[in-house]
């Protein structure tokens, strides 16, 4: 299907600025440039991105590298609105956003069937904050909700529990931090903490913990890291057990320092750990000759030769 490509509706760029920024393999630098051509300027690309400051600073310092911005002593001004504040809207901002904004409207009414409430004010505040000042993509909040959902569910064993809205809203501004505002990035976030999500519980009964409860959100950082290295359950117990034997008590920075130390030397089982941990075996060599016992039959054989070089020593004596 062809696009429709009308006046001012092309960007440019040179060949080299083309070749420079594939082989960066850099997005961010990539996106960013793509922005500072659309808006022609960098207030502009910096509104129409909305990303953190860090994140923006890191983008414009790999183009200022790449010869393709100038470099700065002060980072491009940050989008409105970035920090972890919350804006105060009337109810009259709400009405009206619902009122003149479809986006928005047909996001409150998915919402409203994912969660089965209407929303109150108080929610449509949580859920315009996340929309409005984060602005978070419509799919990426139907994204963190779901998963928001499923996991409320899991941790409370309840096929029927929901989160509130505040809950959401929190979540977002974690998923925000961390990156995950577009649909590719959401996406892959989802992935990782699926696999999280799956090994939990596993987890936390390894390191000893008995009462059924979800992971703290320290706990989880380090399970996640214990997941990405791909450590087994059988290998995480072990290292608890070290923990604890050394510690005298749980300690989860302790415990990580271990995991990471046997991940670094490739062991996967509690069978490498143990043979890695053992000392080597004494090799021989010249120096050190080998201690063993003597067979019976070359006993024998020594026996008789010096038998018979006794007899032959005793005749040349004899003769002489």
């Amino acid at each position: 299907m062809s696009t429709l490509l009308l006046p001012n509706e092309i960007l440019s760029m040179t060949a080299q600025a083309a070749r420079l920024l594939v082989e960066s393999g850099d997005g961010d630098g990539a996106l960013l440039y793509l922005a500072l051509l659309e808006c022609g300027g960098e207030d502009k690309a910096a509104a129409r991105l909305r990303w953190p400051e860090d994140r923006l600073r890191s983008a414009w310092n790999r183009l200022a590298a790449l010869g393709l911005a100038q470099p700065r002593t002060e980072a491009p001004p940050p989008s409105p609105r970035q920090d972890d504040r919350l804006p105060e809207y009337t109810r009259e901002e709400l009405t009206a956003a619902q009122e003149r904004e479809p986006e928005f409207q047909g996001l409150c009414r998915e919402l409203e069937g994912m969660l089965g409430r209407v929303f109150s004010d108080n929610d449509l505040k949580c859920l315009y904050t996340i929309y409005d000042h984060l602005g978070l993509p419509p799919e990426v909040i139907v994204l963190l909700t779901g998963w928001a959902i499923r996991r409320e569910r899991r941790q409370k064993n309840n096929p029927a529990a929901c989160p509130r809205m505040p809950q959401i809203q929190r979540e977002a501004f974690r998923w925000k931090r961390l990156g995950a505002d577009t649909l590719e990035r959401a996406e892959d976030y989802l992935r990782r903490q699926e696999g999280v999500d799956a090994r939990e519980w596993d987890v936390l009964q390894a390191v000893g913990v008995t009462d059924r409860r979800p992971a703290v959100e320290q706990e989880r950082q380090f399970i996640a890291a214990w997941v990405d290295m791909g450590l087994s359950n059988e290998l995480i117990r072990m290292a608890y057990e070290r923990t604890v034997y050394q510690k005298k008590a749980m300690n989860w920075p302790y415990m990580n320092k271990i995991l990471q130390s046997w991940h670094k030397a490739g062991y996967q089982t509690p069978a490498q750990v143990e043979a890695g941990d053992r000392p080597p075996k004494r090799t021989h060599s010249a120096a050190q000759p080998q201690d063993f016992q003597p067979s019976q039959e070359r006993i024998q054989k020594n026996n008789d030769w010096l038998d018979q070089f006794l007899a032959e020593q005793q005749q040349k004596r004899g003769g002489g």
